[in-house]
């Protein structure tokens, strides 16, 4: 039997600079895909967050207008929103409005009449308003929401600004639409 021994590798062992290299592209490239998908996840999860507050609102103002005959908003305008102060950067903000104590019931009747929202505590990712009809301070909708500003609407929008650009990822969802529409989820 001719057993023929095991050559072993002359020189250093290891590996050149090149295939180091080589490497370190590779997972640059793995970490840049997946850190833009984890992104683009987290913002989608937030999407939906907002997506259920909304229909929650929707809930409210059913079961409100069956009680009342009217729906009911939280804001005076269409450019006020809360939380008022909404900091993106961190996306660190408070909901804020504790319905239990009688000074938010009075600071905030739309919310705490409906009923929705978060716990007071709780971290919200998007800026919330609902604004009604209201015959006694016509307020204008918008008409690609509302059709027929006429008769009795409401319409609720959330936004965001997740790249702290000034482009606001929108949300809205009205008494005339069966589904929440989307405007710059990506901004």
């Amino acid at each position: 039997m001719n057993a023929r021994p095991f050559s072993h590798r002359t020189g250093n062992a290891g590996f050149t600079l090149i295939e180091l290299l080589v490497v370190v592209v590779i997972i640059g490239i793995l970490a840049t895909v997946a850190i833009g998908s984890y992104k683009r996840f987290t913002r989608r999860a937030r999407v939906q967050e907002a997506i259920a507050m909304l229909g929650d609102i929707r809930i409210k103002q059913e079961t409100y207008y069956q009680t009342y005959h009217r729906y009911v908003s939280t804001s005076t305008s269409n450019t006020e929103f809360w939380p008022h102060v909404a900091d993106w950067t961190l996306m660190d903000t408070a909901w804020g409005i504790d319905c239990t104590q009688s000074a938010d019931v009075t600071a905030h009747p739309g919310w705490c009449a409906l009923g929705a929202g978060y716990r007071v505590n709780e971290q919200v990712n998007f800026e919330f308003q609902v604004l009604a009809r209201d015959p006694s301070a016509p307020v204008v909708p918008p008409v690609q929401y509302i059709q027929n500003p006429n008769q009795d609407w409401w319409y609720a929008r959330a936004r965001a600004d997740f790249d702290v650009n000034g482009v606001y990822s929108d949300i809205y969802l009205s008494s005339e639409l069966k589904e929440p529409v989307l405007l710059n989820e990506l901004e």
